[in-house]
């Protein structure tokens, strides 16, 4: 079974909460671009959707369709993401801060997500959600926000059995999340960013 995946990507403009410093634009845009790398590196996975306003994002990335983000917000940014996909096909909508991610650990989820017609994937709290399928794109059911599992759960979606220390559960939105994601081993891009800003990766 192979997989459309979109992921809505804010860029340099995201990850607010994230103290940084100065390097929090580039780290917002090197954990999209390592969720990206391990996404295209999935087995699993046919097509890859990115919907961004951000040009830094998809740079130099090969194997990736690009969807300018209509700048409606999360919601609207997966809208226009989808829109563009079999409806009939199997998707998945994967948030762009997973910089721990690995192709492997996708594959792990999406082969579980095929036994589903709906699922996702909670984060590290259990409050939010990393990812959203549906084994066809027009039963995905969005409700990504605050409290977005208990959400996707009511809306039908079975939350699929991935393990605590999957790079799929670690959202990076602080910089405690950082260090747990430095831990787990980050992404080139990332790696990159933290070298150049001196951070312990």
């Amino acid at each position: 079974m192979l997989w459309s995946i979109v992921i809505p990507v804010k860029g340099s403009i995201g990850k607010s909460r994230l103290d940084a410093g100065d390097a929090r634009a580039a780290l917002a845009v090197a954990f999209a671009r390592d969720a990206i790398t391990a996404a295209r590196a999935s087995a699993s996975v046919g097509r890859l959707v990115v919907v961004t306003g951000d040009d830094a994002v998809t740079c130099g990335l090969e194997g990736v369709e690009v969807v300018d983000d209509p700048s409606g917000g999360l919601r609207g940014a997966i809208a226009a993401g989808t829109a563009v996909l079999d409806p009939g096909a199997p998707a998945a909508v994967m948030l762009g801060d997973l910089p721990a991610l690995t192709p492997d650990e996708l594959d792990a989820a999406l082969e579980l997500a095929g036994r589903e017609a709906r699922s996702y994937v909670p984060d590290a709290l259990m409050t939010g959600t990393t990812l959203l399928a549906a084994r066809r794109a027009d039963a995905l059911r969005p409700h990504f926000g605050p409290g977005s599992a208990e959400l996707h759960r009511r809306a039908g979606h079975v939350e699929l059995p991935v393990t605590s220390d999957s790079g799929l559960r670690l959202d990076v939105d602080e910089l405690a999340d950082l260090h747990l994601a430095i831990d787990l081993g980050v992404g080139e891009h990332t790696r990159s960013v933290l070298r150049d800003a001196a951070i312990a990766a």
